[in-house]
């Protein structure tokens, strides 16, 4: 109690000169009405600006919700897709008698760092071993093909961005159907390179490039992105320019697929090549 009546009295100028200042306001809003309006709008607005800044977060808030419950409704939807099943026939007599057995399973992810204007650029990814990914999966997204697994922790992965040049895929033109690699050229974010397509293929600007299932990777049929221009590279191939689908400045929610059947073919595979 002592010290307190001591801070009082060595802070007492001060103190009273709050009083004061307070007792004047207030007086000055009682007693005049343009005051007390003046006044009663500035408590108003401000009122107004933070209810809206409440109103902007639960809104945030709320939007990041419903992306996240879209998202593992479209992991849901993928994993019911009939292109996830491999179908195999119970008994080749009867074309009608078949099971479908899981190929792919499909794993939402939420992208948490991702480079475009690199020369080698990822994508780090939010799920890793404990949730089922494996290096060489494949990940797409809703507009198109995304990368590939490269490195794995226990609750991480870091994935080949399709914008480096060490990633490529085997993709294929829809109304033709002739395949061939497809790559990134350190051109820009929006574009990749596909070789190999033969002089006597017909094609057309805005022909529509997927995935040719070739591998064990990506499943087949998956969007790529459609021609925007080509040539032929040295009078018997061409060399075709494909505008991608996948905004990769704007990637966010992805998926990622695991072949079931991956190790049983690689495992093939190699002991013929050994023979």
């Amino acid at each position: 109690m002592r010290n307190l009546l001591r801070l009082i009295f060595q802070y007492r100028v001060l103190i009273l000169f709050i009083i004061f200042e307070i007792f004047s306001f207030v007086l000055i809003i009682v007693t005049g009405s343009y005051q007390e309006a003046r006044f009663y709008h500035a408590g108003q607005k401000l009122n107004n600006t933070i209810s809206n800044k409440f109103q902007n977060t639960r809104d945030y808030l709320s939007i990041y919700k419903e992306n996240k419950r879209l998202a593992e409704e479209n992991t849901r939807l993928y994993n019911l897709l009939k292109s996830s099943y491999r179908i195999s026939y119970v008994d080749s007599s009867f074309a009608g008698d078949t099971i479908g057995v899981r190929q792919y399973t499909y794993i939402g992810a939420r992208v948490i760092n991702n480079s475009v204007n690199k020369k080698y650029n990822y994508i780090t990814l939010d799920k890793g071993s404990n949730q089922g990914i494996e290096p060489e999966m494949a990940v797409i997204c809703d507009e198109g093909i995304v990368g590939m697994v490269k490195t794995v922790s226990e609750n991480f992965c870091v994935a080949l961005s399709l914008l480096n040049p060490r990633f490529g895929v085997s993709a294929k033109i829809k109304n033709s159907g002739f395949y061939g690699p497809l790559s990134w050229k350190e051109t820009s974010a929006d574009n990749a390179i596909m070789e190999d397509i033969p002089h006597h293929a017909i094609i057309n600007i805005g022909d529509t490039i997927l995935t040719s299932g070739y591998g064990s990777v990506f499943p087949e049929n998956c969007m790529i992105g459609v021609i925007s221009k080509f040539k032929l590279k040295g009078g018997n191939y061409y060399e075709i320019t494909v505008k991608l689908a996948t905004d990769f400045q704007r990637l966010n929610r992805v998926q990622v697929i695991r072949n079931e059947f991956r190790n049983e073919i690689i495992t093939l595979e190699q002991s013929t090549a050994n023979e």
